[in-house]
């Protein structure tokens, strides 16, 4: 797609637009028949803003081409996640994971901890992991808790995560990994289709626009969508990502804390004032170390 076409595109779009809704709001609403008359140019006023949006992510679209072709010493981990789904299904999601061409290892993150589920993993030679224990009493956070658990327990430096009915091309790999050839690279976000849908789509069911045109608007911007599964990611990342949340939540609780001790040692300095300047000289100084 031509950056430059669609640029004009967007200006043509905008300035046309602006000067029908101002022609709109200054000299075409009946005001006499408010009720219908707002309402519609509301409307339409809205889908300018929104028409402005979609302008603004198709400013920067990124066209990518083919990749080159991946490292062959990159490890990968995929990820089959389920909760309560038919076994079968999972089974077949999982064989045709172990069938893509690329080397990696298959595993079912199984969030149900079903026997089932694992006797049928083992008898297909795929990975199975579940929670352990160590989970009791916490937050579980669902698929993403799934995910997390899944990242200590494996070791590859790409992830491909699919859901339970989702079965990848056996080039997946093979077509996604060389993107991460650029270290700056942490997510590649695949397209999914649905196999009970005809050619034809009449309603849009693939999401062509939003894989295709948005979400290459948003990669021009470095602001791509991860939504959740069919995709890979770089391990590196999500773990910088992680200990970036922690150092924010201890740099959190340290602030509180410091708060709360400030407030205590102003109470504990009113309270103190008949007792001498010896115990404020003490409050001072625990003051200066906090």
């Amino acid at each position: 797609m031509n950056r430059a076409a669609v640029r004009i595109l967007v200006v043509l779009t905008l300035v046309l637009g602006v000067d029908y809704v101002v022609w709109r709001w200054f000299a075409s609403v009946n005001w006499h028949v408010w009720w219908i008359a707002v309402p519609l140019v509301l409307a339409e006023t809205y889908s300018l803003v929104d028409a402005s949006l979609f302008g603004i992510t198709m400013w920067r679209i990124k066209e990518r081409g083919e990749p080159e072709r991946p490292a062959p010493t990159a490890t990968v981990d995929v990820f089959v996640c389920t909760y309560n789904e038919p076994v079968d299904m999972v089974m077949v999601t999982a064989r045709a994971a172990g069938r893509i061409t690329f080397p990696h290892k298959t595993w079912i993150l199984d969030d149900g901890a079903r026997a089932e589920m694992h006797t049928a993993a083992d008898a297909a030679g795929i990975g199975y992991i579940t929670r352990s224990d160590n989970w009791a009493n916490m937050a579980r956070h669902a698929k993403a808790g799934n995910l997390n658990n899944a990242l200590f327990a494996t070791e590859g430096e790409f992830l491909l995560i699919l859901d339970a009915d989702q079965i990848p091309e056996p080039t997946i790999l093979d077509r996604v990994l060389g993107y991460f050839n650029d270290e700056g690279v942490a997510v590649v976000q695949t397209p999914q289709f649905f196999t009970n849908v005809t050619d034809s789509d009449p309603l849009g069911s693939q999401a062509p626009l939003f894989y295709g045109p948005i979400q290459k608007g948003k990669d021009g911007w470095n602001a791509a969508f991860f939504c959740g599964s069919n995709a890979v990611l770089r391990r590196e990342a999500l773990m910088q990502l992680g200990i970036a949340g922690y150092v924010k939540q201890v740099e959190r609780s340290v602030k509180s804390v410091l708060r709360t001790a400030d407030t205590v040692l102003k109470k504990a300095r009113e309270e103190a004032k008949e007792q001498g300047p010896a115990v404020l000289a003490a409050l001072d100084q625990v003051g200066a170390a906090v």
